[in-house]
């Protein structure tokens, strides 16, 4: 079963998506003083690796390398492998 995705909404979620990363450089200056975030930290390291399935299943008709799965899945969880897949399914 194929998401249909129209150019209009596969922008508006790539700029979405984007907009989430300016949030871990802030992430990582807070933690310095509230190590109670190291935690929070460690959660999402866990949450992010509980996608790698996910990932490989959405991204397999792309042929990428596994490790670059992995290492992108690892640092930036669905916010890098879901509009990956999307641009897949768009581009049938």
């Amino acid at each position: 079963m194929a998401i249909k995705v129209s150019p209009q909404s596969f922008e508006s979620m790539r700029k979405v998506m984007n907009g989430f990363w300016i949030v871990v450089p802030a992430y990582l200056l807070i933690s310095l003083v509230m190590p109670f975030l190291l935690v929070l930290a460690a959660l999402l390291l866990v949450a992010h690796t509980l996608e790698l399935p996910i990932a490989f299943l959405r991204l397999r008709g792309k042929n990428l390398p596994p490790l670059e799965v992995v290492s992108k899945t690892l640092l930036y969880g669905f916010t890098w492998w879901l509009p990956k897949s999307l641009e897949t399914t768009r581009a049938r």
